[in-house]
């Protein structure tokens, strides 16, 4: 049996966030559609040839404190169905629910979520490539180089020394490309002294957990998935969007959002979080695995009586800036809290209840993605309905539950946006999911339309509360 390891840096960090969630929350899924003259067998070699190349790809999580890893040798064949028996919508629909339900399923303990490799065939011309990974062990910005990379090597392009791959083994050490990391973020003890007194005192001002879980402890998670579909001159609008960080769709999104969900009895701060990269943050470089944080962050839109969405864009961009330059790892701002009483395990997330999953570009899809080896082969690729793979699980249970109430999602969805919306129906304020959608979406288009005039105000949801 290959040897376990020690867990690493980032992943210790992120195993509190995680720990708690169930397999939906945390599985990235992420595929592309190849069309084309396309030979299964040989794409199903280009896996093989990705999987025995990259560390990243063999990793299992072992059960147990402290967090340990295995990497296991050898390649891996990828799970391999055939939809050609359905025709239309209903072959696409059904390929998305194959995708989502591999996601979903109860983790096998002895395979400890590792990442998986799916070939669907659509067509005689067209098959779906996907990925699915847990976040500890790639995250997003992974799975879809790891895409691309099948793709290079379909194409015999693929150079694994391209792919800078710091997962450990027990007998050749890092992968191909990679350099040794620090074991922790490479800040000095003044540094890190200072960003835990910051965050001390961000923590110290929330109220006790008490305030916060509203008898949520008694019961798990009820989610309603909601879509709001944002035409693309719409979203290429939003990413146009002034303010120290330019414009970024996503952002303008958690502008809008903090908006939204501003209540009279709420006049200060709202709380959110969302997932910085640690690449970026760090100067890693292009690393594969999981080296992004959940990072909480606080948007106060306190004294702004009649704003516009440039007024709230430039607070909710100060507020998450403020996080970023502060940044610790998420499970020592949790301890903190902890240990202030005002976090309580296993609701995580309470005072941060509402999670904005932030994508740093808007969706660029075309009929070859860049790659001009594939269209010289006759070869198209682009998402496969990214935003209908979005979205969480229906039901958490009340131990695997930490607290987020509402996860918000930009997914593209052909030549548009879609904003995926997964509510928890019990929650008293949001559980209303179709007062949220009607306010979004009447902001969004106030911040396209009139980005400087007062927006809209957003109307109290109706009164009825739902009991857990």
């Amino acid at each position: 049996m290959t040897a376990s390891l020690p867990a690493g840096f980032p992943r210790r960090g992120a195993w509190l966030a995680v720990r708690y969630a169930d397999p939906a929350e945390v599985t990235h899924l992420r595929a592309l559609r190849l069309t084309g003259t396309l030979d299964e067998a040989r794409l199903a070699d280009a896996v093989r040839q990705v999987t025995a190349a990259l560390p990243a790809l063999r990793v299992e999580l072992v059960d147990g404190e402290p967090l340990r890893l295995r990497v296991r040798p050898g390649a891996a064949d990828p799970a391999r169905t055939d939809l050609r028996h359905l025709t239309g919508p209903a072959r696409d629909h059904a390929c998305a629910e194959l995708l989502r339900t591999a996601r979903d399923r109860p983790a096998d303990r002895a395979e400890a979520h590792r990442a998986r490799f799916h070939l669907v065939r659509l067509a005689d011309d067209e098959i779906v490539l996907a990925l699915t990974a847990h976040s500890l062990v790639l995250d997003a910005r992974s799975v879809y180089a790891l895409l691309g990379a099948v793709c290079q090597a379909y194409t015999g392009r693929f150079r694994a020394e391209q792919y800078r791959d710091p997962t450990p083994t027990p007998t050749t050490g890092p992968g191909p490309g990679a350099e040794p990391l620090a074991p922790l973020a490479p800040l000095s003890e003044r540094a890190r002294a200072s960003r835990r007194r910051w965050w001390t005192r961000r923590l110290a001002a929330l109220p006790a957990p008490a305030d916060t879980t509203a008898g949520a402890a008694r019961r798990g998670r009820e989610s309603q998935t909601h879509r709001l579909r944002v035409p693309a001159g719409r979203w290429e609008a939003l990413t146009t969007s002034a303010g120290p960080l330019g414009g970024n769709g996503s952002l303008a999104v958690m502008a809008v959002a903090a908006w939204c969900l501003r209540t009279p009895d709420s006049p200060g701060p709202g709380y959110f979080s969302t997932v910085v990269d640690l690449r970026d943050h760090l100067e890693l470089g292009p690393l594969l695995g999981p080296f992004s944080d959940r990072l909480p962050f606080g948007v106060d839109l306190s004294g702004l009586s009649a704003p516009s969405f440039h007024d709230v864009l430039l607070r909710t961009q100060a507020g998450f800036l403020d996080a970023v330059v502060h940044y610790l790892p998420y499970d020592e701002v949790v301890a903190l809290g902890v240990e202030l009483g005002r976090i309580a395990p296993p609701r995580t997330a309470a005072h941060w209840d509402v999670t904005l999953h932030f994508c740093r570009n808007p969706p660029a899809s075309s009929a070859t993605r860049g790659e001009r080896t594939l269209a010289e082969q006759g070869l198209s690729i682009e998402l496969f309905r990214e935003s209908d793979l979005l979205g969480a699980a229906t039901s958490v249970p009340a131990d695997r539950w930490d607290g987020v109430a509402l996860d918000l999602r930009p997914g593209e969805s052909g030549p548009d946006t879609e904003l995926v919306l997964d509510i928890d129906r019990h929650h008293p304020r949001l559980g209303h999911a179709e007062h949220v959608l009607q306010v979004l979406d009447r902001t969004l288009d106030a911040a396209v339309t009139a980005p400087d005039a007062p927006l809209p105000p957003p109307h109290p949801a109706p009164t009825t509360r739902r009991l857990p």
